[in-house]
């Protein structure tokens, strides 16, 4: 469903369109083992996904930790993957030395402090039913506390420093993660409707929060992996579409994507993480662009 607004666009466009969800959402399993949700491990689930549909060349786009796995999708089997389009999350090369994510919050990106707390255990422990689970989904897509009207607008998706009973405020904040305080008092999003809230919370209390938070656990695991392809370079022409006012990826951490990435279009949309709903038609125009212009080849590939 995080693609709802963009699936009818490119099956208009004449593409064959599969949206798997990712390991441990959804109806996916969602196993215990970390080392299953591996970015190399899940690339392999996208090469047999792909081989079952009788697909042997596949366009990937991804958002999030969608995302992520394009990009380890197109570097593990890279003849697989002709191109690639993602939203918000910037790419970042396999690299030679280990730097754990409380270095990486604490030395370069604060604003990754929500993964500490993603990858503790507290959420699963504490968002057990889908009544909790739901509040938790309101505070992440930009709910604020009662009494604030509307949430998530172009601003950003969540964060800030408002702490007045009578005012509204995030009950999300990029570099501390859930703030437990406010979350009994959070409202709706307005990214979603009742029914999407609903559909979403089912979705997620089906198998518990843990198969998708494993996938903040397995940054040594990947590291290790990925230290076999160091010399790999990301070859797939590639669209990355950049939020301007997403508060966990600033845009700063998109600066050495022209220097390592040889067919790169790089775009950016004045809006928060969650692009895909704040900003649809402007994300499914450039989406739509590039297909006609780099993947279709109408135009020749285009490099910005």
């Amino acid at each position: 469903m995080g693609w709802r607004y963009q699936i009818p666009m490119l099956i208009n466009m004449g593409l064959r369109v599969v949206a798997p969800d990712c390991l441990g959402y959804g109806q996916t399993d969602a196993p215990e083992d970390i080392h299953l949700y591996s970015h190399r491990n899940c690339a392999n689930d996208i090469k047999e996904l792909a081989a079952q549909l009788d697909a042997p060349q596949i366009i990937l786009g991804g958002h999030d930790w969608g995302a992520a796995l394009a990009y380890r999708v197109a570097l593990w089997h890279p003849t697989l993957v002709t191109h690639v389009f993602t939203v918000c999350v910037p790419y970042s090369p396999p690299t030679r030395h280990f730097l754990s994510l409380e270095e990486f919050t604490r030395k370069i990106a604060p604003h990754f402090g929500y993964q500490l707390q993603f990858r503790s255990g507290a959420l699963e422990r504490a968002l057990q039913s889908k009544e909790r689970i739901a509040r938790f989904l309101s505070a992440l897509y930009g709910g604020l506390t009662v009494g604030g009207g509307d949430s998530v607008s172009d601003e950003g998706g969540g964060g800030g420093d408002a702490d007045v009973d009578d005012e509204p405020a995030p009950a999300f904040d990029a570099e501390v993660g859930v703030l437990w305080d406010r979350l009994e008092r959070v409202g709706a999003s307005r990214l979603l409707s009742e029914e999407e809230l609903e559909y979403y919370a089912t979705e997620y209390a089906r198998n518990g929060l843990r198969g998708p938070l494993n996938w903040y656990r397995t940054r040594r695991i990947n590291y290790e992996d990925e230290l076999s392809i160091l010399n790999q370079r990301f070859t797939a022409p590639l669209l990355f579409i950049q939020a301007l006012k997403d508060p966990a990826l600033p845009p700063n951490l998109g600066g050495g994507m022209t220097r390592t990435i040889p067919h790169l279009t790089y775009k950016q949309v004045r809006t928060g993480h969650w692009a895909l709903w704040q900003r649809p038609e402007e994300v499914n125009a450039i989406i739509a662009w590039w297909v006609e212009e780099v993947v279709f080849g109408r135009f020749g590939v285009s490099k910005l």
